[in-house]
């Protein structure tokens, strides 16, 4: 992969480093965590999704300037959905939720079933549609529990899921192999092995993983890598696999 850095990347997740919602309250953030929902960031936009992989049309359309209404209008949209109620057997209405205000997890809009999300976002943009469909993929494989964890937690395999999802996005686009991006994220965390980490280092090494994904990892990320390299084996780090002030 090229050393490059700060270049504005295209379909990274950019999860917020963990935060606390108040100052009584530990709970790892995203950008906003309602009941079973969560909001992630995507170039700037708040992408709002349920824990069942619903997602708000209505809101991430507002950045590409189009509306769920055109799209649901279009004949091969029509088509799509007829096939996927004989599939499945249920009607139209079990793929979209319209909500004039919040509603338990739905927020005010048109909501999509994850079999709409991934061809909306599709017709969207086709960078966002990669990013969206592995969002999906992630929280319908459990994802979601992360969030639902206090910061110090010890996280579990399930927990760690969005380190794997990560390390695997950046081997597929830059061509690297998997150990040694793997082992960046543990470093960045500041652990030897990722079953050693708790919920917030895999939040923060996450939100790395993400930088490194679009090329804007930064020096500071890994002087922090080489700093923890040194504190955990006494040696320093390897040159940055993506930019950075190390190059």
């Amino acid at each position: 992969m090229p050393t490059t850095a700060n270049k504005k990347g295209r379909g990274a997740a950019t999860l917020t480093t963990p935060t606390t919602a108040s100052d009584h309250d530990s709970r790892v953030a995203v950008v906003s965590h309602i009941a079973d929902a969560l909001t992630l960031d995507y170039e700037g936009a708040a992408v709002q999704f349920t824990g069942d992989g619903w997602f708000n049309a209505t809101a991430v359309g507002l950045k590409f300037s189009k509306r769920p209404a055109d799209w649901l209008r279009l004949p091969e949209t029509k088509r799509y959905i007829d096939a996927l109620c004989r599939r499945s057997e249920v009607q139209k209405s079990h793929f979209t939720r319209t909500r004039k205000g919040r509603s338990g997890s739905f927020e005010q809009g048109t909501w999509f079933h994850p079999k709409l999300a991934v061809p909306f976002s599709r017709w969207l943009d086709v960078d966002f549609a990669v990013w969206a469909d592995e969002q999906i993929d992630h929280i319908l494989r459990g994802g979601l529990s992360l969030w639902k964890k206090e910061a110090g937690d010890h996280s579990t395999t399930n927990d760690r899921e969005p380190l794997l999802t990560a390390a695997a996005a950046i081997v597929a686009r830059h061509r690297l192999p998997f150990g040694p991006v793997y082992a960046a994220l543990n470093l960045f965390a500041g652990v030897a092995h990722a079953r050693e980490m708790t919920c917030a280092q895999v939040a923060e090494a996450s939100q790395f993983g993400a930088r490194l994904l679009a090329r804007t990892a930064t020096s500071e990320d890994f002087a922090r890598i080489e700093s923890n390299q040194g504190a955990l084996h006494g040696v320093p780090a390897q040159q940055p696999l993506i930019g950075g002030g190390a190059a």
